[in-house]
């Protein structure tokens, strides 16, 4: 196991917690919340069986669903192709740009791709995409031949140990894959030695058709190198530096410049290294986290998910006290029941919307009286309202924000006025969603400039 695969899976490590919590988020959006796991008398159990073992159902009602759809409603309400800077471009060269970025974006239907990547980011803070070129078999399906990939999160990793909330301190990276062992196969092997290798690495895969997986990491490589100036022989020759050094006691004059660049490598999960790419100019993910403070991830859902435990815990509370309340209970005494008539028939004719029931009047002896008993009024309903209220503030998904009018007599300026204000509070992550799809917007219409695809690393990969 070589260093750089040993960083890797450090830095894979490091995020297993952003992991869990993305996939708690995801739960919780997609209707799965009862399913957090809780210890009740040393039994580890998730919280629906706990309510299924007390005899009720656990009952849920999905606010974090409605508040995402909002979100992503305004979001596509107002979505268009990020515009150039003006700085970087003029004249006929920005009106290139502009038509570039329109056909990349057009072509990888960001239109529907940006609304999803905006759902991630919402749900786990953190949207990565992967730059790509057209296999050649795709030649001819656009004008352009960039491609635009969404990567999950659970499969991307980087170096946490940043501080730089623009990730530019990063300096390794990386994604893992399942691929088919033909499709590695076809990528991996260029020879009969590389056949015979990735039958010894992946010998069960081969025979059974499972999946193969395979971590691709890049990493940042510093190289220094040296140049002498022998005055002497009046040339200039760049050596390694340390044989430099030996020119340098001699007279020769020597300097020294670094330059870093990224290298890519692909590993087996053993170790295996399966193939070296060399060195690149960069590497081929767009991605964006949110917000990235001491190089950690936290999600705009992870803020609600509270407000929404607690509502769902509030709306099960009161069903079960409206279930334990008496409903049309009928008090029949014993003493006046019919000779020829049992209970059952007492119940059957009771439910019966003209029925009769005969019974012995006795003196002393009550009447048949029906109960019907109301739920407890123990603050459940402003308790409901509160929670409600709260999680509007907590979410920044105010009414008016979902096109409510609070006051129909209200005019449209100033439901815009509202409208706007209500947008403050989500102006933070959809703003740091908008410089993502920015850099994807420059990235990629960087892309098509490129005169030799491999040092760009947009190699189309499986």
């Amino acid at each position: 196991m070589d260093e750089i695969f040993r960083r890797g899976m450090a830095a894979w490590d490091a995020l297993n917690a952003f992991r869990l919590e993305r996939n708690r988020c995801k739960r919780y959006v997609f209707g799965y919340q009862w399913d957090d796991c809780i210890e009740v008398d040393g039994r580890r159990m998730k919280e629906k069986e706990f309510i299924w073992e007390q005899g009720q159902s656990p009952l849920k009602n999905n606010i974090l669903r409605r508040v995402l759809r909002n979100v992503v409603g305004v979001y596509r309400s107002g979505y268009k192709v990020p515009d150039v800077k003006a700085a970087s471009a003029s004249g006929a060269n920005l009106r290139r740009l502009r038509r570039l970025r329109q056909r990349i974006f057009t072509e990888n239907r960001m239109e529907q791709l940006a609304p999803r990547l905006l759902e991630e980011f919402l749900i786990s803070g953190l949207a990565v995409v992967r730059l790509g070129r057209r296999p050649l078999r795709d030649a001819g399906a656009g004008l352009t031949d960039v491609r635009i990939l969404p990567v999950t999160p659970d499969n991307f990793f980087f170096h946490s140990d940043g501080y730089d909330p623009r990730g530019l301190d990063v300096d390794m990276l990386g994604e893992k894959h399942s691929v088919s062992y033909a499709a590695l196969v076809a990528m991996m092997g260029r020879s009969i030695d590389d056949l015979r290798r990735l039958e010894a690495i992946y010998p069960m895969q081969n025979a059974t058709g499972a999946p193969c997986h395979v971590s691709e990491i890049w990493y940042k490589e510093t190289n220094v190198e040296a140049f002498v100036h022998d005055r002497d022989r009046g040339c200039l020759r760049k050596m390694p530096l340390r044989r430099a050094l030996r020119h340098e006691k001699r007279g020769c004059r020597v300097v020294c410049a670094a330059s870093s660049a990224w290298r890519c490598r692909w590993y087996a999960d053993d170790g295996s290294l399966l193939r070296d790419d060399g060195l690149h100019a960069t590497h081929p993910y767009v991605w964006k986290a949110y917000p990235f403070l001491d190089g950690e991830v936290h999600s705009y859902v992870n803020d609600i998910i509270d407000q929404q435990r607690y509502v769902n815990h509030l709306i099960t509370l009161y069903d079960f006290i409206m279930k334990s309340s008496a409903k049309g209970v009928l008090l029949f005494p014993d003493e006046s029941m019919p000779r020829d008539m049992t209970l059952q028939d007492i119940a059957d004719e009771w439910s019966k919307f003209n029925g009769v029931i005969p019974y012995r009047a006795q003196p002393g002896i009550p009447l048949p009286t029906q109960v019907s008993g109301n739920a407890a009024n123990i603050g459940i309903t402003e308790l409901l309202k509160i929670e409600m209220q709260m999680f509007e503030d907590i979410s920044g998904v105010s009414p008016t924000l979902q096109g409510k009018l609070e006051n129909t007599a209200a005019s449209g300026t100033l439901f815009a006025q509202q409208n706007q204000a209500a947008m403050t509070s989500l102006l933070d992550v959809v703003s740091s969603f908008h410089e993502f799809i920015a850099m994807v917007a420059d990235c990629s219409a960087a892309l098509p400039d490129a005169v030799d695809c491999k040092n760009l690393a947009v190699k189309s990969i499986f």
